[in-house]
């Protein structure tokens, strides 16, 4: 890509060029000033000062080096950058839904304690509140009679079909047994896999059967406590907590929402007539309101699949890194997507534009004076430069003191309304 080349030169340099010189517009002291005709591109400064005399009056503007060092007025040589030309969206900042969590409790219970609050990071695993609740008690106490019962039913069908291989007892009998037996085992089964959801492990309800057989009484009362501890699934922060302490909470309550800021998604709306230019994995740059002239990287996940039928929009969904977790849901953003690289263009920095009577233009060093010349803005990039029509690559560009050079021209221009011929010093 051919880059521009800058270089500021300084106010002492500049000064050097325009000793001896005088604020004049139009005039230099004392003799009339020449017409500077360019061969390249076949004008002169009289024809352009006819051309715009009814925008900007006078033409030249001379100013003594005094002047040039109090005003701190620098100037660069207008470079060649490459214009990429770009597909604007806008959106807005949502949550991450693949790593985000909307979290219940399994059993109802009343709140004894609250462990984290919203803002607040969590790991998993994580304890974010804690509930008392008799449901669970219940559950618990049921497990343990079925694995008891279970057990005891085991039991009595291996005796069973012992008892009935030497016809001590009848089949009805051990048909009976096997019943009571598969049932049982059912019943112990299905609580076990219902403990299991609520993050009961397998070593835990293995260490509980242990003390169970051995009748560990301190181990059984342990377990038979009515305190649930409600755990962060994955990392995160907390968006949302839904409960006071002392509230009672039902199944059917989303309690928390846990969301991973650090990867957000950005929901953009693209024009149909851009959707040629937007890719998966597209490069997109994201940027707010919030913090101007700040960039966030992103890039296409998911082109939605219908379009807006008023709008004529498609959603775009976009993965942006926020590690410093400045990007907040339902931000308002807007997306850039390089679109197609044009024809290397002019450019100058931001700063050196200035606008006069409406027009936007810039200040050009020729011959030693200050020439205002009209341009036009094609575009302007993220590196702080603008891309001109009007102006030629080599061209010397004030960007430092324009807004004093625009000052002066203007006092110029309406004093010549009233002082016809005569210019002023400094």
């Amino acid at each position: 890509m051919k880059k521009g080349f800058f270089v500021v030169l300084s106010v002492s340099f500049l000064a050097l060029i325009f000793s001896g010189l005088f604020i004049h517009c139009g005039k230099k002291s004392g003799s009339q000033a020449p017409a500077s005709t360019h061969a390249d591109d076949g004008h002169t400064h009289e024809g352009e000062a006819a051309d715009h005399s009814s925008t900007t009056g006078h033409r030249h503007l001379q100013v003594s080096p005094e002047i040039i060092k109090q005003w701190g007025i620098q100037y660069t040589e207008a470079g060649e950058r490459d214009y990429i030309e770009t597909v604007a969206l806008t959106g807005v900042v949502k949550e991450n839904k693949k790593t985000s969590f909307i979290i219940n409790t399994l059993v109802p219970g009343i709140v004894t304690d609250i462990k984290k609050d919203i803002g607040d990071p969590v790991k998993k695993g994580d304890i974010l509140c804690i509930l008392n609740s008799t449901a669970l008690l219940e559950l618990k106490t049921r497990y343990i009679k079925a694995f008891q019962g279970y057990r005891l039913s085991k039991e009595n069908y291996e005796r069973a079909k012992s008892l009935f291989k030497i016809k001590a007892i009848e089949k009805k009998q051990l048909i009976s047994r096997e019943t009571d037996y598969k049932t049982a085992m059912a019943e112990y089964f299905s609580l076990e896999a219902e403990l299991d959801t609520l993050c009961f492990e397998k070593q835990k309800l293995q260490s509980i059967k242990a003390a169970v057989k051995n009748d560990e009484t301190g181990a059984i009362k342990a377990f038979l406590s009515p305190y649930c501890d409600i755990l962060s699934p994955g990392p995160g922060k907390v968006m949302v907590r839904n409960l006071s302490l002392g509230e009672r909470v039902e199944t059917t309550t989303a309690i928390f929402e846990i969301s991973d800021t650090r990867k957000m998604w950005v929901m953009l709306d693209a024009l149909e007539k851009d959707l040629p230019y937007i890719d998966k994995n597209k490069i997109v740059q994201i940027e707010t309101d919030v913090y101007p002239g700040e960039y966030f990287d992103g890039r296409v996940l998911t082109l939605m699949e219908r379009i807006d039928p008023e709008l004529r929009t498609l959603k775009v969904r976009v993965e942006v890194d926020n590690l410093d977790g400045r990007l907040k849901p339902e931000m308002y953003v807007r997306g850039r997507i390089d679109k197609l690289i044009k024809n290397i263009l002019p450019a100058v920095p931001v700063d050196a534009l200035v606008k006069l009577s409406g027009v936007d233009g810039v200040f050009v060093i020729e011959e030693g004076e200050f020439l205002f010349k009209a341009v036009q803005l094609v575009d302007t990039d993220s590196a702080g430069f603008a891309f001109l029509k009007g102006i030629k690559p080599g061209d010397m560009i004030v960007t430092t003191g324009a807004f004093y050079l625009k000052a002066e021209y203007e006092i110029q221009r309406g004093g010549s309304e009233t002082q016809s011929g005569h210019g002023h010093s400094h």
